[in-house]
């Protein structure tokens, strides 16, 4: 038997709560084809939309507006492009710390939010949200799982010269942390500005990743710690605040206050047994977090706003015959950087879709370093201006030189007349 259609979408609302509902995951990525800080997020709501039995795409600035979508890295200033999308079928995805020093999470960015129908993994910031913007604000938390998308790399071997890898923007806290673990005679690798599979050889290296929080409201991480727990990598992390419908205290992760991290990973890299233990028990916790109930919620918050006649509309919209898509591009804020290609990799290369080695990825990103922006935390560092200076130069003491002997001649040669 046929399910019944939506009459606003002509989109099928089986009935019982079935979904048949195609829902694009969109990534807004400066960087593209990079990767970038949403990239893995992105990959894992595609795996847990279809394993939820619905038709899921990831899309990376682009965005088809015939069709429900979930956006992701839409803050300032990167907002800009969904004002082309219809936000009945538009929700987006906050990963900032509301309420935190964050300074994108301002009241511009809150108000902005308003008109959205807004997912977020932390059920703190869907209370903060609540509290600030209102009853009217519609706000649902969806979990994150790690899905198998991210098995990047199966060629690289897990060959471990690394005790302890972190990952994220520096602040004085967390290089605080580091040097009190070098100084406790472990192997501290810190890297920023890589994601997903670029990140990868990394994480491989590692023996343990740990994580120190940036803000002070200390939500639980999700996103960070996606990699390393679908690559079987312990983690560390600092204690954490933990989201209702989502909460890692009973997974292998340890956690630990911050004046007893540094314990935490001697503890845990003196027991590869418990390592091991570890890293399986975060695995089986993450596949049992239930994503089809928070999503059953999101699905019915978004049959409620496709009701919702359009602005200007004075009762909903017929069911449209199906048209081929035409989706949009939003703008690249940034230009990207090149990307990394076995072309740019030092040495000859003969298949350039090869994928690279560790040692060529990581070259590449030494060398890319100095061209990415900021991470949105960190101001933008001033222009440095081209000075020139007196006597600087090949040939700047002759030429002061000469112009002291040449005053020194016009002012003799006036006091003779």
């Amino acid at each position: 038997m046929n399910s019944p259609a939506d009459p606003v979408s002509g989109m099928a609302r089986p009935p019982g709560g079935a979904r048949e509902l195609t829902i694009d995951v969109v990534e807004l990525n400066p960087h593209a084809p990079r990767p970038f800080a949403f990239t893995e997020v992105a990959l894992c709501l595609c795996d847990s939309l279809r394993a939820a039995g619905l038709q899921s795409n990831h899309r990376v600035n682009i965005a088809n507006p015939q069709t429900v979508c979930i956006v992701l890295g839409a803050v300032p200033p990167f907002n800009a492009p969904l004002g082309q999308l219809d936000p009945r079928k538009t929700m987006v995805f906050n990963f900032e710390q509301l309420g935190s020093s964050s300074s994108i999470a301002g009241a511009e960015y809150l108000n902005w939010l308003r008109q959205w129908i807004v997912l977020d993994y932390h059920s703190r910031n869907v209370d903060f949200l609540r509290r600030v913007n209102g009853p009217a604000q519609s706000v649902l938390e969806l979990p994150i799982v790690p899905g198998p998308s991210l098995a990047f790399r199966p060629d690289l071997p897990a060959e471990k010269s690394v005790d302890v890898l972190f990952f994220g923007s520096p602040n004085e806290r967390r290089t605080a942390l580091l040097h009190r673990l070098e100084e406790a005679g472990l192997r501290v690798e810190v890297v920023a500005g890589a994601y997903a599979d670029e990140l990868t050889p990394a994480i491989r290296r590692a023996r343990l990743v740990l994580h120190v929080h940036y803000y002070e409201t200390g939500l639980f991480p999700v996103a960070r710690i996606l990699q390393p727990v679908a690559a079987g990598v312990p983690v560390v992390c600092e204690s954490s605040l933990f989201s209702a419908a989502s909460d890692w205290s009973g997974s292998g992760i340890l956690f630990a206050p911050y004046d007893r991290l540094v314990d935490a990973c001697r503890q845990l890299l003196a027991a590869e047994d418990e390592q091991r233990r570890r890293a399986e028990k975060s695995r089986q916790f993450a596949a049992r977090i239930d994503f089809a109930g928070p999503l059953d919620n999101v699905l019915r918050a978004l049959l409620r706003r496709l009701e919702t006649p359009a602005p200007g509309t004075a009762a909903p919209l017929p069911a449209q015959p199906a048209a081929v898509p035409r989706p949009i591009a939003p703008p690249q804020p940034i230009a990207p950087p090149r990307p990394a290609t076995a072309r740019e990799a030092p040495g000859p290369q003969d298949d350039l879709a090869a994928p690279l080695s560790t040692e060529q990825i990581e070259a590449i990103l030494e060398r890319e370093a100095s061209e990415l922006p900021p991470e949105a935390n960190l101001g933008v560092p001033p222009l440095k201006l081209a000075e020139r200076q007196p006597g600087q130069g090949r040939y700047g003491l002759w030429i002061v030189a000469l112009l002291l002997i040449f005053s020194l001649y016009t002012i003799w040669q006036s006091m003779q007349r």
